[in-house]
């Protein structure tokens, strides 16, 4: 089939007028112009963006599918096929299911031990079966976790694991720098009283860490198995030194600019949030995502917790900010896809990848209305925008 009358976003320009031929999955044929015939299953894109299939880094949405209150815990498999009709339907077609090994106590069952075991197994065994999008795994090891290492050792070793990030989420550092952010977390969110509050938090401070060594080697399986190893919240040069010395490639969420700068200068990729991109801040008072753009330090975005901001994230940066749209959906297209090895196959249109695809026209107000989404070539997701009148939805 072709897809035409589109203006079709490469990684270094924007064929306007241009269409797209797909044949057995993959992107055969790109030009620009309209094409010299067309049959009933040709798609006229109208006039609007064709733009890669976005890449999600770090999505904890199958968390808060699966237990959307703490008393409310719904089975996987459900979880599992919703969550990818919202997902597709936001024009994510890879996601990496971001789950949070924290350590056998935590108060969250979603995040204890045996609850994340079963949940690799159970997200790699569904994205074998019926699917609409490509389902990938990004395990965050809490390096508190002692009991974890030989389960998660097996986990990288048969292939259960498709990203790597080590998480230190102790009071003082990182993420919670500013301890009062961590006393609002525990007292408005999760219902805390101020003393149960402080408790945990000095409780936490106390906590058993992993030594070096030890994540040395954890880092080295995962490099070995070819799985991306990440940093997360990273506060100060030293931190960077020793996880970059562990070939870790990706730095998500750097603290501030100083740590954003420094990661780049070691060669990592810095990974912001796409939710803090459009707030203008950080929920928890951290790394401007704004500042980090406008000084050039962001090569990707993902969704953190909110998966509709990816592509709003990207139209935000071309439309409001003036960044060129292949720099911009580059960020949520084909940078995730270098920064976690799968650039040979998907994250941009390029003859002889696979054809993920979306067809998305722009609003009055410069928001995106994303209309198809294709994975391998097909269509997974269609929406039709009605105006007051019932005309289509708007063009470019």
């Amino acid at each position: 089939m072709k897809i035409y009358h589109a203006n079709i976003v490469l990684p270094n320009r924007v064929i306007e007028n241009g269409s797209v031929t797909i044949e057995a999955s993959r992107i055969s044929r790109i030009e620009a112009g309209a094409p010299e015939s067309v049959t009933a299953s040709d798609l006229d894109a109208d006039g609007r963006w064709l733009i890669p299939g976005l890449i999600d880094s770090h999505s904890d949405a199958i968390e808060v599918e699966i237990e959307p209150r703490p008393t409310s815990r719904f089975a996987i498999e459900l979880s599992f096929a919703e969550l990818e009709k919202k997902l597709a339907a936001e024009g994510i077609t890879t996601i990496f299911h971001a789950v949070s090994l924290m350590k056998q106590n935590t108060i969250r069952k979603a995040r204890q031990n045996e609850t994340v075991y079963a949940l690799m197994d159970s997200i790699h065994r569904l994205a074998q079966g019926p699917h609409l999008i490509r389902h990938k795994t990004h395990l965050r090891f809490e390096i508190a976790n002692i009991d974890a290492v030989e389960a998660v050792s097996a986990l990288l070793r048969d292939g259960k694991i498709d990203e790597f990030s080590l998480t230190d989420h102790t009071p003082g550092q990182g993420q919670y720098r500013d301890l009062e952010v961590q006393r609002r977390l525990l007292i408005e969110h999760r219902h805390f009283s101020k003393k149960e509050a402080e408790q945990m938090i000095e409780d936490t401070k106390k906590q058993e860490k992993l030594d070096p060594q030890m994540l040395q080697q954890l880092a080295h399986l995962a490099n070995t198995c070819g799985i991306p190893v990440a940093s997360h919240d990273d506060d100060t040069i030293e931190k960077l030194d020793l996880i970059r010395s562990w070939q870790a490639e990706i730095s998500e969420f750097p603290i501030t600019l100083e740590a954003a700068r420094y990661a780049r200068k070691l060669g990592m990729r810095v990974v912001m949030g796409a939710p803090n991109l459009l707030l203008g801040k950080s929920h928890s008072n951290n790394l401007s995502a704004l500042d980090a753009v406008r000084e050039g330090l962001v090569d990707l975005f993902c969704s953190d917790y909110y998966p509709a901001s990816l592509l709003h994230a990207a139209f935000k940066l071309h439309y409001d900010l003036g960044i060129d749209a292949p720099q911009a959906f580059n960020t949520v297209t084909l940078n995730p896809a270098r920064a976690l090895k799968l650039d040979h196959d998907i994250g941009s249109i390029e003859s002889g990848k696979k054809a993920d695809l979306l067809i998305v026209g722009v609003s009055e107000t410069k928001q995106p209305l994303l209309q198809h989404v294709f994975v391998d070539g097909s269509e997974v997701c269609r929406m039709n925008y009605l105006t007051a009148h019932h005309q289509p939805a708007l063009k470019r």
